[in-house]
């Protein structure tokens, strides 16, 4: 059962508590949109709650994201280019960074990376560091050597080719390793090896970068795509992945057309796999062999507004849960852009699926604060609001 409530709104009283106990006993005898097995050997909830907390900053474009550092939250406008800082409960903590603040000439705002000295701002192909207190320390450049020639790149890509790749831009995410590196996703686009007319592209390109933290450099490029995409000819629109990386160092990767999740060790090791297809996905992807429709941006939207796929991942190796969310598809024509398409949350324990719940369009959990789960997604533009959830199991 998912709950969705306000702030102002008060938990289950006893009534609802009873409904709940008769749906549970309805669940076993008949199929529901949500099963949820009540097994408390194997975990200690049945049901989530998502709370929406509206927080004020001086001002607001509705064009940004959130992100967790310990128990705080930071709201970063990339219009106006500042983050700010607010407790989990939305109290406000001030403004902590600016563009164009300092000697260091921050630029602009593509993430804001949370590390074990304090924060990285990541502009375009630019690192910025900075200490706990935002003093800046130092900045480094993106660079992905090349042992090869640009001759030999051109003429006869291979994955293993460092020199090939760049960032992937879409739903960015760079996080601080264990041993102190970075680890990033990676794309390539290239003129006979790419995901438009290339199969090699499915079968050999690398999806993570690690990165050395001090030069800047791609040091290595691991984890090709899943055997999954060889089920079909070329799926462009739906090359793209999420990961996670646990305090033991382990990699979870999800796929976009693959409804497993893939665990990988610290040298790079496929340890294991699990997971579970989506509801009612719709998986007749557009597929297309012409390097021209790249330059067709209508085309990427319209496919992900109305296709299904496998989007965000969070690990809680704590309590050994996975939250996995995912898009529906839909066949409504009137929808403005991919987060009005039908977003769901996967959550596994011990590997098992045990919830499958609706949740808001722009929901992404972030990281977890107590017992409470911080997720990203509340914009309201046309109200001029914006917030973060709260996602606690009951």
């Amino acid at each position: 059962m998912l709950m969705v409530v306000s702030k102002n709104k008060k938990a289950y009283n006893k009534w609802a508590f009873l409904l709940f106990l008769i749906l549970i006993s309805l669940f076993s005898c008949q199929s529901n949109e949500i099963k949820i097995t009540n097994d408390s050997k194997s975990f200690e909830w049945s049901q989530i709650s998502i709370d929406t907390l509206e927080i004020a900053p001086s001002r607001a474009s509705q064009l940004g994201f959130f992100q967790v550092k310990g128990s705080a939250v930071y709201y970063v406008d990339q219009a106006y280019g500042f983050i700010a800082e607010f407790t989990q409960y939305g109290d406000s903590k001030g403004v902590k960074k600016r563009e164009l603040d300092g000697p260091e000439e921050l630029q602009g705002i593509s993430e804001l990376i949370p590390t074990l000295e304090g924060f990285i701002i990541r502009h375009d192909w630019v690192f910025y560091y900075y200490d706990h207190d935002w003093n800046f320390l130092r900045k480094s450049v993106l660079q992905f050597p090349s042992s090869v020639s640009y001759d030999e790149i051109m003429d006869n890509p291979k994955g293993e080719y460092i020199g090939m790749y760049e960032l992937q831009n879409y739903n960015a995410r760079t996080v601080e390793l264990p041993d102190g590196d970075l680890l990033t996703k990676l794309d390539v686009e290239h003129p006979i090896f790419n995901a438009f007319i290339s199969r090699a592209y499915y079968r050999d390109s690398r999806v993570l970068g690690k990165i050395d933290m001090l030069s800047g450099k791609v040091k290595e490029i691991k984890i090709t795509r899943p055997a999954t995409y060889e089920a079909f000819n070329f799926v462009p629109f739906h090359n793209k992945f999420d990961f996670d990386v646990t305090n033991t160092n382990l990699i979870y990767v999800t796929h976009e057309i693959d409804s497993l999740i893939y665990v990988y060790d610290q040298d790079w090791n496929l340890k294991e796999s699990f997971g579970a297809a989506g509801k009612e996905m719709n998986t007749n992807y557009t597929q297309s062999q012409n390097l021209d429709v790249a330059f067709e941006s209508n085309h990427f939207y319209a496919s992900r507004k109305s296709e299904g796929f496998y989007k965000d991942i969070f690990v809680d190796e704590e309590n050994e849960l996975v939250f996995r969310t995912y898009r529906q598809g839909s066949d409504r024509q009137d929808l403005l852009d991919e987060t009005y398409n039908p977003l769901r949350l996967q959550i596994f324990k011990r590997n098992k699926l045990i919830g499958d719940y609706s949740v808001p369009g722009k929901f992404k959990i972030l990281g977890k604060v107590g017992v409470q789960y911080i997720a990203d997604g509340f914009f309201d533009e046309q109200n001029e609001k914006q917030g973060f959830y709260i996602l606690i199991l009951n």
